[in-house]
Order: structure tokens, then C-alpha cells, then sequence
């Protein structure tokens, strides 16, 4: 009987893994970002806890999409050719970026460095990578390929602008190249950001909308701006800036402060869509791994406040940052909880079908 358990779940074990979703690191991304909110807010032991933890999921996470590649190369391929799941593959850029910043926090210096280097070199390979898809094999109209996960790619391009800042702290002598790179990748997430956002906002407006169309990864919509202004806020801070940051100071601060104005003001139209899905058109509230992409860009949203906070003349903005930062916990703990039930209920469910006695043969 217990083999037959063990057979069982083994096969529920890899049956997971073959359909795992692209974007799980998803949970590494707003596990660390609100630990991060947390520290900020100088909540520093629960900031701790959940950046232990996020590390650990990045960890486990490591682990079983390696095992996916080595068993079922074929699924990974399929969704790395597909428009629709390849952006997910970004979490695996901006979870380790995420991760590189809250152990900068904590003075770690040799972690944020490998993480580091980690994101870079996997950003560069999906990126030309993902644009290649596009190009040569991706046939599907604009309505049946963009969402709100193509934005995760601003979300890592902007993680590695925050990384290279971090890491000119401790390398000073290399403070020109990893400023002017950090400047690059910034600018860069936001022009990737206004081509991708005008296909989102045309998908809008010009096409069919279904309440299943209307994933949780459109939260990006507001998380890109939240973690792009939260780029441009370190950039603004940078130790020793060279002259070129000097000189384009006034530029990167009108532009951070447009790009939070524009995140803020997808926050309502957000919540109204949910009000639409879930409320009105009475879609089903049931966990599932993109809801993690609703919480990253809370969690993100409240650091960009604190950050904002410590500019001359914004320190009104810290008394938003507080309750956006204990909104954005919430968030977290509702969607852990729902993994928590959905996999326990699971195993009870596999519990209860070998529990069940075998049903005679019928007799003809």
C-alpha cells in the first residue's frame, strides 16, 4: 500500500513539473520585494524572515525547473516558442535581481554580485531570444499573443539597472561603467515599456475582451512603472555619481515621476477590472501562480514610496508608503494561503481516491 503512495505521488510529482508554469519565480519576486518594503519601513525581523524565505523558493524553484529541462525538454521548448508563455521565462531575470537587492540591504556583498551576474546572463539570452520568436516563428494576431506578461521584461531590464547601482557601492573604481550601464538598462526598460504598453492598451480598447483574458500579469501594467521609478530614485541616489548622472539629473527626475504618475494611475482602473471579473461577471476566486504577479507590483509599488520619500520635497509620500506596505503583506499572505490550500487539498484528494475500496466486477 505504501508503494502504491509512493507511485502515486511520484506520478502527481512530475505530472507538476511537466506542466509547471513559466512564470513561477513570480513568488521570488514578491516574496523579496516585500521583504524589501518591510526593511524600508524598518520592520527589519519580518523583512528577514520573508527574504530567507524567498531565497529558499529561489532555491527549490532552481531545482525543479532544472528538472523540468533534463525530463521534458520539449515541453520547455514549446513554451519558450510560444508568445503567450515565453515572457513568464523574465521572472527567472527579475527574482534573483530582486533577491541581489535585499541582501545589498543587509551588507551581504559577495551574493548580490553572483545574483547578479546570474540575472545579466540570462536577460541577455531571453531577451534576443524572445525578439527572435517574434520575428521568425510567432504567426498569431496581436490579440491572441500579447498580455500583461510581455511587461516582465521591463521588470527584469529594470532589476539589473537597480543591480549595476548596488554594485557601484562597492566597486568604486568601476563606478563609470556600472553607472553608465545602469543608465543604459534603464532608458531601456522604458522604451521597451512604451512599445509593449501601447500593444496591451490597443488589446484594450480595439479587441474583444473576455473575463479569462484578464490575467493577474496584468498588474505589471502598474508594476513595470513602480519598479522603473524605483530604478530611477537609486540612479537619482547613486554614491559618487560621475558627471554624465550629474548631468542628466533633471532629466531622470521629471522622468521617474512621470513614470510613478502613470503606474498610480493604473492602480484604480486595475482594481475595477477585478471588480469586473470576479463581481460582476462572477469568474471563479481560485489560487493559481499568476496571482503572484498581483503581488510583486503592490510590494513594489510600496518601495517606490519609500524611495520617493527620501527625495527633497516628497517626504509627504512616506505616509502612503506604510499602509501600502502592510497591503501589500496582506496580498502576500492571501496568496500563500491559497498555495498552502490548493496543495493540501490536493493530497487529500489523491488520499481519498486510494481510500476508496475497488468496485466489483460486473457481472454479465
Amino acid at each position: 500500500m505504501q508503494r502504491r503512495s509512493f507511485t502515486v505521488y511520484r506520478a502527481q510529482w512530475w505530472s507538476w513539473v511537466k506542466q509547471l508554469y513559466p512564470g513561477y519565480f513570480a513568488c521570488v519576486m514578491a516574496t523579496g520585494i516585500v521583504s524589501v518594503a518591510l526593511f524600508l519601513g524598518q520592520v527589519f525581523l519580518l523583512s528577514a524572515v520573508l527574504g530567507w524565505l524567498g531565497g529558499g523558493l529561489f532555491l527549490f524553484l532552481l531545482v525543479v525547473y532544472g528538472l523540468r529541462l533534463i525530463r521534458y525538454p520539449r515541453a520547455v521548448f514549446q513554451d519558450a516558442t510560444d508568445p503567450g508563455k515565453l515572457f513568464g521565462y523574465f521572472t527567472a531575470v527579475a527574482a534573483p535581481g530582486v533577491l541581489a537587492t535585499r541582501a545589498a540591504l543587509s551588507h551581504w556583498v559577495a551574493l548580490p554580485v553572483i545574483l547578479t551576474g546570474w540575472a545579466a546572463g540570462i536577460w541577455f539570452f531571453l531577451t534576443y531570444w524572445a525578439f527572435a520568436v517574434l520575428l521568425f516563428r510567432n504567426d498569431r494576431p496581436l490579440e491572441q499573443s500579447v498580455n500583461g506578461g510581455w511587461l516582465i521584461t521591463i521588470v527584469g531590464t529594470e532589476s539589473l539597472a537597480i543591480n549595476w547601482i548596488v554594485l557601484s557601492a562597492f566597486w568604486p573604481d568601476q563606478a563609470p561603467l556600472l553607472q553608465l550601464t545602469a543608465y543604459a538598462f534603464w532608458t531601456l526598460g522604458v522604451l521597451l515599456y512604451l512599445i509593449f504598453i501601447t500593444f496591451i492598451v490597443y488589446r484594450f480598447c480595439f479587441a474583444k475582451i473576455q473575463p479569462a483574458d484578464l490575467t493577474p500579469p496584468y498588474w505589471i501594467n502598474m508594476g513595470a512603472m513602480a519598479i522603473t521609478t524605483v530604478a530611477g530614485v537609486r540612479l537619482l541616489q547613486a554614491p559618487h555619481p560621475v558627471p554624465l548622472l550629474v548631468s542628466v539629473q533633471p532629466y531622470i527626475t521629471g522622468f521617474t515621476l512621470m513614470m510613478w504618475a502613470w503606474g498610480t494611475w493604473w492602480l484604480p482602473l486595475l482594481v475595477l477590472i477585478g471588480i469586473w471579473k470576479y463581481g460582476v461577471r462572477r469568474q471563479p476566486v481560485r489560487y493559481e501562480p499568476a496571482l503572484w504577479s498581483m503581488v510583486f507590483p503592490l510590494g513594489m509599488y510600496a518601495t517606490a514610496l519609500h524611495l520617493l520619500g527620501q527625495l527633497p520635497g516628497l517626504a509627504f509620500l512616506r505616509a502612503l508608503a506604510t499602509p501600502c506596505t502592510w497591503i501589500a503583506l496582506s496580498a502576500w499572505l492571501l496568496v500563500m494561503g491559497g498555495w498552502v490550500f490548493s496543495v493540501g487539498r490536493a493530497v487529500r484528494r489523491r488520499q481519498a481516491g486510494q481510500e476508496q475500496p475497488a468496485q466489483p466486477a460486473a457481472v454479465s
